[in-house]
């Protein structure tokens, strides 16, 4: 390891490779784990030169509205390629940022890009209700940040329900002053929020369903085994059906095959979001794709 700082690094790095758990375990060092190591620490060193040159790019994923089988609205995901290892995964390179406390200007860096896009091709918000957004933790509990982004759509002249921010399940229970704050700026200048990845973790519904939320997405792992396993297909419909009869917009995340899509148009979900209808795409891709 050459350097003390960096061995410590490399011990660090092999305690996140274990899950909480009561047990023991034992981790020993091998090549591909030092490869990971090393492979983390380059982006580590990468991120900084990407976030002072504003070198992420933002891919679009459509979202499919099953009542006039069309595209309905757009997620807007951050994407980073390096020059030589190619695009780095955004669980990778996320993770890193927030650990860096670079995430929150990132998001500004992202969604100035959004806004941007959403400015050259303003004749798209003919056709989509809006662009979703993801916020981390780390800006909803940033004092002034929420400020921020509205400031932003101001600076470009454009509508505030042309943008939904996703708040995640978890992030949503976070009932700080500066969490409050934040919904309320948003709620209050006229953009949506969406709850995320609901069903993904133990957050309690009657806090989370306190929060203005228009939209509900359902984690993508409620959809495992719904095509074979009647429990899991019943426990799924009575989540579409208990949300929506409360008012809420329900988006299934993660749908991959004909049979999941088939069964949620049964159940009447409102949207639906995975690869089956499109990956998501660069700016040029998807200004082809609403052209057609």
């Amino acid at each position: 390891m050459e350097k003390e700082d960096v061995l410590l690094a490399y011990i660090e790095y092999l305690i996140s490779l274990v899950k909480r758990a009561d047990e023991t375990v034992v981790i020993q060092s091998d090549d591909r784990i030092l490869e990971g190591f090393r492979y983390e620490k380059e982006v580590e060193h990468f991120l900084k030169t990407a976030v002072d040159k504003d070198l992420f790019e933002v891919y679009y994923q459509p979202v499919f509205w099953t009542k006039e089988d069309r595209y309905i609205t757009l997620e807007a995901l951050s994407r980073l390629k390096h020059p030589c290892m190619g695009m780095i995964p955004p669980d990778v390179f996320i993770s890193i940022a927030e650990r860096q406390g670079l995430i929150a200007q990132i998001g500004l860096l992202q969604f100035r890009r959004v806004c941007r896009f959403i400015k050259e091709n303003e004749y798209m918000m003919k056709q989509i209700k809006n662009v979703k957004f993801n916020l981390s933790p780390s800006e909803l509990l940033k004092p002034g940040h929420s400020q921020l982004l509205i400031d932003i759509v101001k600076e470009y002249e454009l509508s505030p329900k042309y943008f939904q921010f996703e708040i995640t399940e978890t992030v949503a229970t976070e009932y700080s002053e500066s969490f409050c704050k934040a919904v309320e700026d948003f709620t209050n200048a006229g953009i949506g929020l969406c709850l995320d990845d609901f069903g993904s973790g133990y957050a309690n519904l009657n806090a989370v369903l306190r929060l203005p939320f228009d939209v509900v997405k359902m984690d993508r792992s409620l959809l495992t085994g719904i095509t074979c396993d009647e429990q899991a297909a019943v426990f799924y419909h009575s989540i579409v059906t208990v949300m929506q009869n409360m008012g809420y917009t329900i988006v299934a995340e993660g749908a991959e095959t004909e049979e999941e899509v088939s069964l949620l148009r049964e159940w009447g979900v409102d949207m639906v979001q995975g690869y089956y209808f499109s990956r998501p795409l660069p700016e040029v891709e998807l200004l082809r794709l609403f052209m057609l």
